[in-house]
């Protein structure tokens, strides 16, 4: 490992546009900025501006991509060459962050792949060029986009000597497209896998033994990096409104020249989005920031290029926004009455407060909204009830819970551990009497959702049915009448209500509203489950009715949308009469969505659509979350544990995977796209950054969703952006290495890392 620490740094591809000239991103940037620039030695100061910094480049080098004459380089030494091997779909094929005799590198199984992003430019790339690590009678043969890599007249296998070499191996351009490219690596002979360093695509002259790698070095204890003249480094992300980026630009010292250079240095800043926009400019030390509000609102390639001297050094590198930055509340008496709130089923789209324009009439919702915080990107970690609620419970990743990652109704561990403290035991801890009341049948004290409660009662299991249906009414009744027999002390009190889980009811007056004029078809007061084909044991329906009875069975649900929203207006009535309102923090969520047969299903537990995983998050607890403050922002139900213990000022669990959202309610990296992550059984997996989501399954291959132009994700964007796909795809490809591991608290987001976690990063493997 280099002094400067490992990172995976990738040149990626321009825009990539269909039938796009070709540009030079960073000329047409400089051309633009070029008569602001004036060559000097002096580092004037910097005007006076009120901003703050949402972003730095230099935590974030792990998602940091590279290139040194315009030629893709791929460092593959870290844990972050885990976003170009296809999420290790369907099974890991790379093992990351090894060392190799006396150098970090990736270690292949015989066959192994990754995706190579490359511009118009570096599509006519003839050589790549390879760190490689091989052993005696050892050959490796290279296949791109499933042909042949080598051009016609080559030898298909290229043979390896013992230990490292570097190797360059010809291309046929004919092979390679503007965009991802799948690179095939297999390996002959040899009774140990092969070993890669780095990768370099591009011309085929001689390069012997130089490690392309050496053209950009990060100095994390000074926040700063050094690029050599002609390097680049990029990176995939969303531009918010009013960015600027702003760093200082000297020459740094280099082999060819000891001392500072007397040229002054250039970084030349360029900002291309998918639909060729460019916005951009010049750093120098006259010139420390480049406007790219042109680019607000958009996924850009953000790429700084080094011109004019040997080698420069870009210092405290970040974007900004306007005016100061965030300031915490003050100090507050903690809640005395902690409320949870779980609503079964219950879709963010459905209510007009998370989705503006949704027909349900939820006037307590909006209510309620004036004095808390809604988060409208919030993800549970499941689309079925267990791993949602074990995630809730733990803070922690499905990976990491290990309950229901089967997929398989007869293989599940459907059991929550012992190993692992959840909300309850640690409230109680607190001194928090704990007190429960649910209608979910699955979550139960069978399978350890008990623990820590001094009190829990599960309706639905005193049924002696597997989905009864149980008025929420009934649930919040008894619900309240817990929490006031202990109200004399601090209570935390779980609330499970159903109303939106199927068999579905249709609530008056509202289904006369939403399903107006006469209907024939059997769905008039349920949504049945033997009607829709629902058999024993499973989350979805077997029977796709006739688009009349559809429209009918989305009626009755946004009836039991608008019902629990009643029982909403009955539980702050009820706290208000006590007088112990303004004492509670009153968390409201639900544990997944529903489909609706937007996808030929009904249901859960069967995709990885917002349907199922975007559900509504609203915080009341104005000490410490704003009143009528909007979050875009992603959250997760990771998260929710952590701001339990925020509130009451009790220290984090040291191993919990999620982070308090009381910063992020009060502004705390307010406008940079944050993710929210879920996992389908730990066979597939999504992530949502801003309007743009990425769905991986056991292929490996994305799908890509608009979800602002395409709300219902009908449209698969995957060969049509692939600067959104790159920005998603990096990220995600990072975190699933990673998620096990994850820790938000100390690391960051993986759009927003920290300097803690860049720093975990450079030293972290993979099995």
């Amino acid at each position: 490992m280099r002094a400067v620490g490992a990172l995976v740094a990738v040149a990626a591809f321009g825009c990539g546009g269909k039938k796009q000239p070709h540009h030079d991103d960073a000329a047409l940037a400089a051309s633009a900025a070029r008569d602001a620039t004036t060559p000097g030695d002096a580092t004037p100061a910097i005007p006076a501006r009120s901003e703050h910094a949402v972003w730095e480049l230099v935590p974030n080098r792990h998602t940091a991509h590279r290139a040194i004459d315009g030629e893709v380089v791929i460092d593959a030494s870290g844990v972050d060459f885990a976003r170009f091997i296809r999420f290790g779909m369907p099974v890991p094929r790379w093992h990351l962050g090894k060392v190799v005799e006396g150098e970090r590198a990736a270690v292949a199984d015989r066959v192994a792949s990754l995706e190579v992003p490359l511009s118009h430019a570096q599509r006519a790339s003839t050589q790549l060029t390879l760190r490689i690590h091989g052993s005696a009678k050892q050959a490796i043969t290279l296949k791109l986009n499933g042909r042949k890599a080598s051009p016609k007249g080559a030898p298909a296998a290229v043979k390896l000597d013992p230990g490292w070499q570097t190797l360059a191996v010809p291309l046929d351009p004919a092979h390679l497209v503007v965009g991802e490219n799948q690179l095939a690596i297999e390996t002959s002979g040899g009774k140990e896998p092969i070993a890669v360093a780095w990768l370099r695509i591009g011309t085929a002259t001689p390069r012997g033994d130089q490690d392309p790698r050496d053209a950009l070095a990060f100095d994390a204890p000074g926040d700063a990096f050094e690029l050599a003249q002609n390097a680049e480094v990029a990176w995939y992300v969303t531009i918010p409104d009013g960015a600027n980026l702003v760093a200082m630009v000297t020459a740094a010292p280099s082999a060819a020249a000891p001392s500072h250079s007397p040229v002054p240095c250039r970084i030349e800043v360029a900002a291309r989005a998918g639909d060729d926009s460019l916005t951009g400019g010049v750093l120098a030390a006259d010139a420390p920031r480049v406007d790219l509000s042109g680019s607000a609102g958009k996924v850009v390639r953000l790429a700084l290029i080094a011109r004019d001297c040997l080698r420069a050094r870009v210092i405290h590198p970040r974007i900004t926004l306007h005016g100061p930055a965030p300031v915490a509340l003050p100090q507050a008496d903690p809640p005395k009455y902690i409320i949870l709130w779980v609503m079964d089923a219950l879709r963010a789209d459905k209510i007009p407060i998370f989705t503006p324009g949704a027909r349900a009439q939820t006037p307590n919702f909006d209510e309620l909204a004036k004095s808390s915080t809604v988060f409208r990107q919030y993800y549970v970690q499941g689309n079925e009830s267990q791993t949602s609620h074990s995630s809730i419970w733990t803070s922690l990743y499905p990976a990491v819970h290990g309950v229901r990652l089967a997929g398989d109704p007869k293989n599940i561990n459907s059991n929550l551990s012992r190993r692992f403290e959840l909300i309850a035991t640690q409230l109680a801890a607190a001194g928090f009497y704990t007190t429960a009341c649910t209608g979910n049948g699955y979550v139960n004290a069978d399978d350890g959702y008990d623990r820590g409660f001094k009190e829990f009662r599960n309706m639905m299991r005193e049924t002696g049915v597997e989905n009864d249906f149980i008025p929420g009414k009934k649930i919040v009744d008894a619900a309240l009448g817990q929490l006031d027999k202990h109200r004399d002390g601090p209570t935390y009190l779980f609330l499970g209500t159903i109303d939106t889980h199927g068999p579905w009811v249709a609530r008056k007056p509202w289904i006369d509203i939403y399903s107006p004029g006469p209907y024939k078809g059997p769905f008039q007061e349920f949504g049945t489950a033997k009607d829709l084909g629902f058999k024993p044991g499973s989350m979805g329906c077997s029977i796709i009715p006739p688009p009349a009875d559809i429209e009918r069975l989305r009626a009755i649900y946004d009836s039991a949308v608008s019902y629990h929203d009643e029982q909403v207006g009955r539980v702050v009535a009820k706290l208000k009469s006590w007088g112990i309102w303004d004492q509670t923090m009153l968390i409201i969520t639900a544990d997944h969505g529903e489909e609706l047969f937007e996808d030929q299903r009904c249901g859960h537990g069967g995709s990885l659509r917002d349907t199922l995983l975007r559900v509504p998050l609203l915080v009341h607890d104005p000490a410490r979350f704003p009143a009528g403050t909007i979050v875009e922002e992603g959250a997760e139900g990771v998260d929710l544990l952590p701001s339990m213990l925020a509130a009451i000022g009790k220290p984090p669990l040291p191993a919990a995977q999620g982070d308090a959202l009381e910063p992020l309610a009060q502004g705390l990296g307010k406008g940079w796209a944050r993710p929210s992550y879920a996992s389908m059984y730990e066979y597939a997996h999504a992530m949502r950054i801003g309007r743009w989501k990425v769905r991986v399954g056991h292929s490996g291959v994305p799908l890509i969703d608009d979800l602002v132009a395409d709300p219902g994700e009908t449209q698969d964007l995957t060969t049509t952006h692939p600067v959104e796909r790159r920005m998603l795809t990096d990220d995600l490809g990072l975190f699933l290495s990673l998620r096990t591991h994850w820790q938000k608290r100390t690391w960051g987001v993986v759009t927003a890392m920290t300097p803690a976690g860049a720093a975990a990063l450079d030293v972290a493997s993979t099995p």
